[in-house]
């Protein structure tokens, strides 16, 4: 909450009228604590400037989903390129363990093509927000259907685009330490897909029918202070609403099944510590904690991540 109080009266700060000798001294603070400042970026909020063109990004990362008990270990990443100084591009892949055990093989996720176009830069001398557009596309990789017994599903089986608005804001506080915000905002459309047999939507052997997987909503908003030049603090809120999926098929000998799975929500939120030993090169722990929402479990989910500009 300091964080939150602190940020509000810098921006108050900023719309303030101040002689030009002052203002002057300001932007050069501002400029001084840039690029003093080392970040890996929170563990959930995206950046929303884009990557200099020719230049890549890659952030793998490795988590551990714990649901009542059970640990659903699993791993995805960034990896990014500058296809234009205002555009960047790329894949989020996402991998793991076929039963939910280690040492149990490892399973493909759905992938997701990335590209980001920026629209406003945030200057020291210009302090507006830096605001992107963000368009996805969700590959139907991760397996879905003709499940084995026991064996577990980590795809969705349906194509799904995606579009948000990330945007990014600097402060600088009065003991010279520089405050990140970031807002991003995704709307998920699932295009549907087909259903055979056991699947990721609770069908078993014989069905043979469609999925529509509702659209998903995600809001996140988020904070890091830069404690010193190697160690920031970090914090995200994260809000996320699906509608209802709906199902329909039919089994060999059966009327046919028309299914309806209720919409969901929860809220959540994910402290984290980054170390940035260079200005290309750091690490983030963290923990992702999402008590129980409206039909949606209780989890906590560990994360490490590893960030590298090239």
């Amino acid at each position: 909450m300091k964080f939150v109080v602190a940020a509000v009266a810098a921006a108050l700060a900023c719309l303030m009228p101040c002689p030009a000798s002052a203002q002057a001294t300001d932007v050069a603070r501002l400029r001084d604590a840039m690029k003093a400042a080392r970040w890996t970026g929170p563990m959930l909020a995206s950046n929303a400037e884009t990557l200099p063109k020719g230049h890549f990004y890659t952030e793998p990362y490795f988590y551990d989903v714990i649901v009542g008990g059970d640990h659903h270990p699993g791993s995805s990443g960034f990896y990014q390129y500058g296809l234009l100084d205002s555009l960047t591009v790329g894949l989020q892949p996402a991998f793991a363990t076929e039963t939910n055990k280690l040492g149990r093989g490892i399973a493909i996720g759905d992938f997701k093509l990335l590209s980001q176009l920026r629209l406003t830069h945030f200057t020291p001398e210009h302090r507006i927000p830096t605001i992107a557009i963000v368009v996805n596309e969700v590959l139907p990789t991760g397996k879905d259907d003709h499940l084995k017994p026991g064996q577990e599903g980590h795809g969705s089986g349906s194509f799904a685009t995606e579009i948000g608005i990330n945007v990014q804001h600097y402060f600088l506080l009065k003991n010279g330490s520089l405050l990140r915000g970031r807002i991003n905002v995704l709307k998920s459309f699932p295009h549907g897909a087909h259903v055979s047999d056991r699947s990721v939507y609770g069908t078993d052997v014989g069905f043979s029918g469609h999925a529509k997987p509702g659209s998903k909503t995600t809001l996140i908003g988020a904070v890091e202070y830069s404690l010193t030049r190697e160690w920031v603090l970090a914090l995200d809120v994260i809000h996320e609403s699906t509608a209802r999926t709906k199902l329909e098929g039919h089994y060999p000998t059966g009327p046919l099944v028309k299914q309806s799975f209720p919409s969901s929500r929860a809220t959540g939120f994910a402290p984290a510590v980054e170390y940035n030993w260079s200005d290309r090169s750091g690490i983030l722990v963290g923990v992702w904690i999402s008590p129980k929402g409206h039909n949606t479990q209780a989890s906590v989910t560990p994360a490490l991540a590893y960030s590298r500009f090239w």
